[in-house]
Order: structure tokens, then sequence, then C-alpha cells
């Protein structure tokens, strides 16, 4: 190991860390974009020399990819761990994973979209990009298989209902959370083509009646949802 007051000494006397490094990355990132990243910028923000820098990562290179790394940790993971957490009844699981993006606690929207900002010209990223995405469509095609669609039926419920939301942030839509919440249940209906049932109802908001939709599903072949119909 290294000695020496580079290794991470800021001029308050603490010791950063790699992990340091990585969240100011990610503060770059989300308020100037990738070329916000920049070695000089991050070390003069954290009052460090560039030494500092290199006392945990050989070079810029090796700070991107652990901030890849970091996007999918902390923007993708808590999906997954809402979803196992509701258990195996699939309303559960999308309330919970809806709830989650609704929150934008465990997950947060601005860090995705400069993401796929930085994705559109850079293919390590890009690459990055579309593998989490397949994952997150495939974490609702198993929603959407609970509820009781097979296969294809699935997959494409599942795209629209993750399009949807990558839509959603991608217009800057600015909603109230607690309007949100009580659009919860209309979307659900959109999106799944079945009524919320009163047993995930509880997290969401007031829910009025007014202006309820009275699209009816059609039932295809091979479809064998879940719940009650929308009607």
């Amino acid at each position: 190991m290294r000695d020496g007051s580079e290794g991470g000494g800021t001029a308050r006397g603490q010791r950063l860390v790699r992990a340091d490094w990585i969240e100011a990355a990610r503060g770059a990132l989300v308020a100037g974009g990738i070329a916000s990243v920049k070695v000089d910028r991050l070390a003069a923000g954290l009052g460090v020399t560039r030494g500092s820098f290199y006392w945990h990562f050989v070079g810029r290179s090796e700070l991107l990819e652990a901030l890849l790394r970091h996007w999918e940790a902390t923007n993708t993971a808590p999906m997954e761990q809402a979803v196992a957490a509701a258990g195996p009844d699939g309303h559960a699981r999308f309330a919970a994973l809806v709830r989650l993006w609704i929150d934008e606690v465990a997950f947060s929207p601005a860090y995705d979209a400069a993401v796929r900002d930085w994705a559109r010209h850079a293919p390590a990223a890009a690459a990055a990009v579309r593998r989490i995405d397949d994952r997150r469509i495939a974490l609702l095609a198993g929603i959407f298989a609970d509820l009781g669609y097979a296969g294809t039926d699935a997959f494409v419920r599942a795209r629209v209902a993750y399009f949807h939301q990558v839509g959603y942030y991608a217009l800057a839509i600015r909603e109230p959370h607690a309007r949100r919440l009580d659009l919860m249940p209309y979307y659900y209906r959109a999106l799944t083509g079945l009524e919320m049932p009163p047993h995930v109802r509880g997290i969401t908001g007031s829910v009025s009646d007014d202006g309820r939709s009275r699209l009816r599903k059609t039932v295809r072949t091979g479809e064998r949802p879940k719940g009650r119909r929308a009607k």
C-alpha cells in the first residue's frame, strides 16, 4: 500500500475512500453530464490534489467503470429488493415497484437520466444501459407472469410498463407526490389490465373516482390474468 498524505487527505485532515470519489463523480454526472466528470474538477470539489485520485484509481476510465457499477447497484438492485420483499403475490410485487418509482428515494430518476444521456455518446455506457434495461424488463415480465400473463404477453406488458416509466422521466413531468399516489390505481389499471385489489390499496394516497376510466380489457388466447378485470 502507498504511503504519504496524498493517499486521501483533504484540507480538513479527513481521509477519502474510493466510494467518496465515486459519489463525487455521480454528483458531477447528474449536475453537468459526463463532461463534468473530470479528475481535476472532482479533486477541487473534494479539496484534494490529483494525487489523491490516483491513490484509488489507475485512471479516469477506471472511475467511469466504477460509476456504471455504482449506478447499477444503487438504481436497479433496490427495485429487485422491493419486489422480493413484497412476497410471492403479483399484485403486491407490482405495487411495490411502482411505489418505489413514485417515492424516488431508493431510486434516482436524475441518475438514470444522466447515465442514459452519457450512453448516447459512449459505447461502454450504452452497453450497460441495454443490459440494465433488459434486467429491469425481465423483473417486470416475472411480475406479469405472477399476474397470470404468459410468454410474449408478459414480456410486452413488461416493456409497456417500463417504457412508460422511462418516458415519464424523459418528459420531465412534474407532479406533486400526493397527485402521483392518487393516480396510481388508474395507471395500475391501464398497465396491468386489472383493478388494484384492496389488499394493496393501502400503499396509495387518497383516491377519488372522478374521471374513472371505462376501458375494458380484452383477454386474448394464452392470457389468464389473476384478479378482477378492469371495467
